[in-house]
């Protein structure tokens, strides 16, 4: 039985236990990280860690643990559940509190920790690329909804995964209101045209991942290529030579068919393949460090 942390204890999952009046049950008031590690190594934490307190200011929830404090939680869970690479989800909310939105908004923060070996998807999806649709269901306005908050209340991504299963695909592809393209479900989108990438820029409403972050990074430094962050239309894609979508778990997953159209007569290019094996190279070296 494995183990996870809950509120300052280690406990075994089975009896973890959270309220029912716990305020992200109840209203989705809770924020969240996933990230990987790669032996002991605790890949880009640093950068999880940022975004995590980044949404726990604009929640106005108190960030009581350090980033050394939670490295050590997240080390600690990794022995007791004899992890070798392992995937992490950090959740927190404000807890248990009352019914009603008069409510109370000082309650102490429900924290919890879990840790699995990362299973990873079938090399098949790498080897032979994946079909996007464009889903109905568009991205929240970061009018309405700041992007920056990585938060548990997810029913807008929700929306589209189910939209993904109905029709048969891998992942969606989310549009903003303006038409513009954002990104996937669980995922973000990039595609290439010579030697110039592309993908939607913050201002589009994107959650900016720490994955998108890395294969920006990395296609300058590593592969010599430019990238471009902006508004996009969903014509755009036709015109590319490459498509891909990236997040902590998909790394780097090539994209051949969008809504119908074939994108690079049906191959996987060989940008989506490099820029994987750049970021296995670039976790490999903090394992090693």
């Amino acid at each position: 039985m494995s183990y996870v942390y809950l509120n300052g204890e280690f406990v075994k999952s089975d009896n973890a236990k959270i309220s029912v009046f716990d305020q992200g049950f109840l209203y989705g008031d809770g924020i969240f990280e996933s990230f990987r590690s790669i032996g002991r190594r605790l890949y880009q934490f640093s950068q999880h860690y940022q975004r995590l307190k980044q949404s726990a200011e604009a929640l106005s929830y108190p960030v009581t643990l350090t980033q050394q404090e939670l490295e050590a939680i997240l080390l600690e869970l990794r022995e007791r559940n004899g992890l070798n690479n392992a995937y992490y989800r950090i959740t927190i909310t404000r807890g248990e509190g009352q019914i009603g939105f008069q409510r109370d908004m000082d309650n102490n923060l429900t924290c919890l920790v879990i840790g699995r070996e990362f299973q990873g998807f079938d090399e098949s999806y790498y080897q032979k690329g994946i079909e996007l649709k464009v889903a109905q269901t568009r991205r929240n306005a970061p009018e309405a909804i700041n992007p920056k908050i990585k938060s548990i209340s997810n029913l807008n991504s929700l929306l589209g995964k189910l939209e993904a299963k109905a029709m048969g695909a891998f992942e969606v592809i989310m549009l903003n209101n303006k038409e513009h393209i954002c990104e996937g479900s669980a995922s973000n989108i990039f595609w290439t045209r010579g030697q110039w990438v592309f993908t939607p820029g913050a201002s589009t409403g994107i959650l900016e991942g720490v994955t998108r972050s890395t294969i920006m990074r990395l296609c300058e430094e590593k592969l010599n290529l430019r990238v471009i962050a902006g508004k996009f239309k969903l014509q755009d894609l036709q015109f590319s030579d490459e498509v891909f979508i990236t997040s902590t778990s998909l790394e780097v997953t090539p994209v051949v068919k969008v809504d119908g159209f074939t994108i690079n007569q049906g191959k996987v290019g060989s940008i989506a393949q490099r820029l994987r094996e750049e970021l296995h190279r670039d976790m490999g070296k903090l394992s090693r460090e």
